[in-house]
């Protein structure tokens, strides 16, 4: 952990060569995506155990900086208990320093279970359109500002719910869930069912970052948790794990873990959201609102301004931050190892 430059890797090749680099030795392989771009995997432990771990990391593009390195932290103190380590699922958007896919896709909105339920938009995102994704290259225009007096006008949980739900009518929006499943998606889940359909035991920790604290890791038990499962949860996680049911006015659509839940609905599944706070929640959508407008309606520069502080926003270059993700990743871990067992 001494070296924190040899878990955060520079770009998304850097990572995929660590990872693999990492997981020669064990059983590995990986989910083609387009190109060079790969979904990899690997086994520590036991890979035909009834009971399993899942850490996976990267869903949402430029997120996998610091999931990447958490993982490849833990892979490092060769863990004995049966994990699958899913590395990077959506690796255009780390490559591409992006949040979403190549067709501007929310990947943790986009797994739905009809094709007839893509689409559909909260109002009040429709009436913020024009605030959240303006038709230009980023420019300054008073953009907190406005979000301000949006926030008085509609009201601070109903403009969060709108944002962040997930829409489906405006392509080239934020939080665009897309409209049919994504199709490194469709070969991920094939390979999931795969794997894990014939397991007793699974419980899933899906690694994210830029919510919450700077510093702090917030915890979240998706699905339609039923007072055993959170009890069980807190009980290895402690009392600061939430249900995605406290929290009002906050909901998602299309997200990974609740379509895992549905899949696997002869296991014991328990899927669980870990994010590594970085900045507060108004900076990190004005940096995803510049890159979103710079990529769309600017020149594609990796270099751009607008990139670097998306970069920045979802994985700080703070030293202290990076190493308490190193620290939180193992003591996620060990949590989830209990209740793996519970």
């Amino acid at each position: 952990m001494d070296d924190i430059d040899s878990w955060f890797s520079q770009d998304y090749a850097q990572a995929q060569e660590r990872f693999r680099k990492t997981t020669h030795l064990l059983e590995h392989g990986a989910i083609d995506v387009s190109d060079d771009l790969t979904i990899d995997w690997a086994w520590s432990g036991n890979s035909q155990s009834p009971h399993v771990l899942v850490f996976s990391s990267g869903l949402h593009g430029i997120e996998g900086f610091s999931g990447s390195a958490a993982q490849l932290s833990l892979l490092s103190l060769n863990p004995e208990i049966s994990t699958l380590w899913l590395h990077v699922l959506n690796p255009w958007g780390m490559a591409n320093l992006r949040r979403v896919d190549s067709e501007n896709v929310d990947l943790n909105r986009n797994f739905l279970a009809e094709e007839k339920e893509y689409q559909g938009v909260h109002p009040t995102y429709s009436l913020l359109d024009p605030l959240l994704n303006p038709p230009s290259p980023p420019t300054r225009d008073f953009f907190l500002l406005q979000v301000m007096q949006a926030v008085l006008q509609h009201g601070y949980e109903n403009v969060k719910n709108a944002v962040v739900t997930g829409q489906y009518e405006y392509p080239q929006g934020l939080f665009f869930g897309g409209k049919s499943l994504q199709p490194g998606l469709s070969r991920l889940l094939l390979f999931l069912d795969k794997t894990l359909s014939h397991r007793e035991r699974i419980v899933h920790v899906d690694l994210h970052s830029g919510l919450g604290k700077f510093g702090e890791i917030s915890l979240l038990l998706e699905g339609e948790s039923n007072p055993e499962q959170v009890a069980r949860a807190q009980r290895a996680f402690g009392s600061s794990l939430k249900s995605r049911y406290d929290r009002s006015g906050y909901s998602v659509r299309g997200g990974f873990t609740c379509a895992l839940a549905q899949r696997l609905g002869g296991v014991r599944y328990d899927g669980i959201t870990c994010e590594f706070g970085t900045y507060n929640m108004l900076r990190v959508l004005a940096a995803l609102r510049n890159e979103n407008r710079q990529h769309h309606f600017g020149q594609r520069n990796l270099f751009a301004p607008s990139k670097q502080r998306l970069l920045e926003v979802f994985s700080p270059s703070d030293l202290t931050w990076r190493k308490k993700v190193l620290l939180h990743a193992i003591t996620v871990y060990k949590q989830a190892c209990v209740m793996l067992n519970d």
